[in-house]
């Protein structure tokens, strides 16, 4: 596959220049005589690398030009080229994210050398970053191609650099305290600690310790101080599990908390200064708690910043084949299974289910049946489900045979795909974005599910 390349300057003889030199194998070249041309064309063409230079007119300059990459792909290298008298700019370039700069007059033969290392480093970083995704799916739910996930997402990373606090309400099961540790990870605070606190886990004493931290003495038991959770946070982030199971007397402390950045400890007297991102969840219906004055409404307020609420899995139904797909990889290496195809009729059983209990629900009933397969299939008697022994759906089965479960994911990936890019105009810049996905990554797999 050749290497696409980008040249971007508003002198054209150098870019007949450099057409002419990188215009045989590996390359394939456009070239762009201003910043915002260069733009409109890397909307419809994904490139490897984009060579511009530093000082353009009119408008734009390459600094520009890198910023706006930067803000719809973080990976795409740039590389700047610059005259003797803007090598500070250049630099500041290189700190706002180029790759490298070159100096003109140039041999290119050394802009050749910067622009394979470019690609190279590229290729590297963006397989890191898919194995990283990989990871994140693996240890977590926060996979799939919904329309509102894929919208909370979008809004958990424009608000995860703030400190505004967010509440994530939903049925239980949903994931809500996978979300929180994304917006953990996608903060500042990233490298501090993220500490969950169950709220309904705990009586009211023994949560007000947790949380506030207690003197010694300051009830039975107490026989030595302790830091609280949100003392012990400092600078990361608190995950308040369940926050419309605490008393009255405990929203009031946590109010003052969560407004004032200070608490005191059970039993004491000296405030301690907290700095920490509150992050809460809750399957209750808060609103309805407030209006029965079970919950504060100021305290509510003061977390529902951002409110973000999950859908059910069974509003889920183009995600399930993928989260299908995940739990019989996790469950296939914990007990030495192969299981790699689906029945039909399992599949349409389980699009049918109204899943109570959500992921949570669906982890458990997958988890069974790869638990009970002797072969590589999950077939309807492997289920627990009310239908599963129906003679109709015995004779469906046999007659359709298994479907394989990557070639299940593929499938709803390429509908999600092909739904976005509807949604957006065929902007593939926008469809990538939504998708949670780099640009190049958009390309290869419209390219694999032959999109293009």
């Amino acid at each position: 596959m050749k290497t696409k390349i980008l040249f971007v300057d508003d002198e054209p003889e150098f870019l007949h220049v450099l057409k002419s030199y990188f215009s045989i194998e590996p390359y394939e070249i456009q070239t762009a005589g201003s910043a915002q041309k260069a733009l409109r064309v890397m909307a419809k063409i994904p490139f490897d690398v984009v060579v511009t230079d530093m000082s353009m007119d009119p408008g734009m300059s390459g600094l520009d030009l890198l910023q706006e990459i930067r803000r719809t792909d973080a990976l795409l290298p740039v590389i700047i080229m610059t005259g003797v008298g803007t090598i500070e700019t250049a630099v500041e370039a290189i700190q706002s994210g180029a790759f490298h700069y070159i100096t003109k007059p140039f041999n290119p033969q050394d802009l050749e050398i910067l622009v394979r290392r470019a690609v190279e480093n590229a290729r590297l970083h963006r397989r890191l970053v898919e194995t990283e995704n990989r990871m994140e799916g693996r240890n977590g739910y926060v996979i799939g191609h919904n329309r509102r996930i894929r919208d909370i997402l979008s809004t958990i990373d424009k608000v995860a650099e703030s400190e505004a606090p967010i509440l994530l309400t939903g049925e239980t099961g949903t994931g809500k305290s996978l979300f929180a540790r994304r917006v953990h990870k996608k903060s500042r605070r990233r490298n501090k600690p993220f500490i969950t606190i169950d709220c309904a886990a705990l009586t009211e004493t023994l949560l007000e310790s947790e949380l506030f931290g207690h003197v010694k003495g300051a009830f039975t038991g107490a026989i030595s101080a302790k830091r609280g959770l949100l003392e012990e946070a400092q600078s990361g982030t608190v995950f308040l599990d369940e926050i419309g199971e605490l008393t009255p007397s405990t929203q009031v402390k946590l109010l003052r908390a969560v407004q004032e950045r200070e608490i005191k400890p059970v039993g004491g007297n000296r405030p301690i200064h907290i700095d920490v991102r509150f992050v809460s969840a809750t399957s209750r219906d808060l609103n309805s708690e407030i209006e029965q004055n079970r919950f504060r409404e100021d305290l509510y307020f003061r977390l529902a910043v951002i409110p973000l609420c999950l859908p059910p899995l069974r509003e889920r139904g183009d995600d399930l084949p993928e989260f299908v797909a995940h739990f019989v990889g996790i469950f296939n290496q914990r007990y030495k299974k192969c299981v790699t195809n689906i029945s039909p009729t399992v599949m349409q059983m389980l699009a049918r289910s109204p899943w109570k209990g959500n992921i949570r629900e669906l982890e458990n009933t997958i988890e069974r049946a790869v638990l009970l397969s002797e072969g590589d299939t999950i077939t309807r008697s492997l289920l627990l489900f009310p239908d599963s022994n129906s003679a109709r759906d015995t004779d469906q089965e046999h007659e359709q045979g298994p479907v394989s479960l990557k070639q299940a994911v593929m499938d709803a990936e390429k509908n999600a795909i092909v739904q976005v890019l509807s949604e957006s105009g065929n902007n593939r810049t926008e469809a990538a974005r939504r998708l949670g996905i780099g640009r190049r990554t958009l390309y290869d797999k419209m390219t694999a599910y032959g999109l293009d």
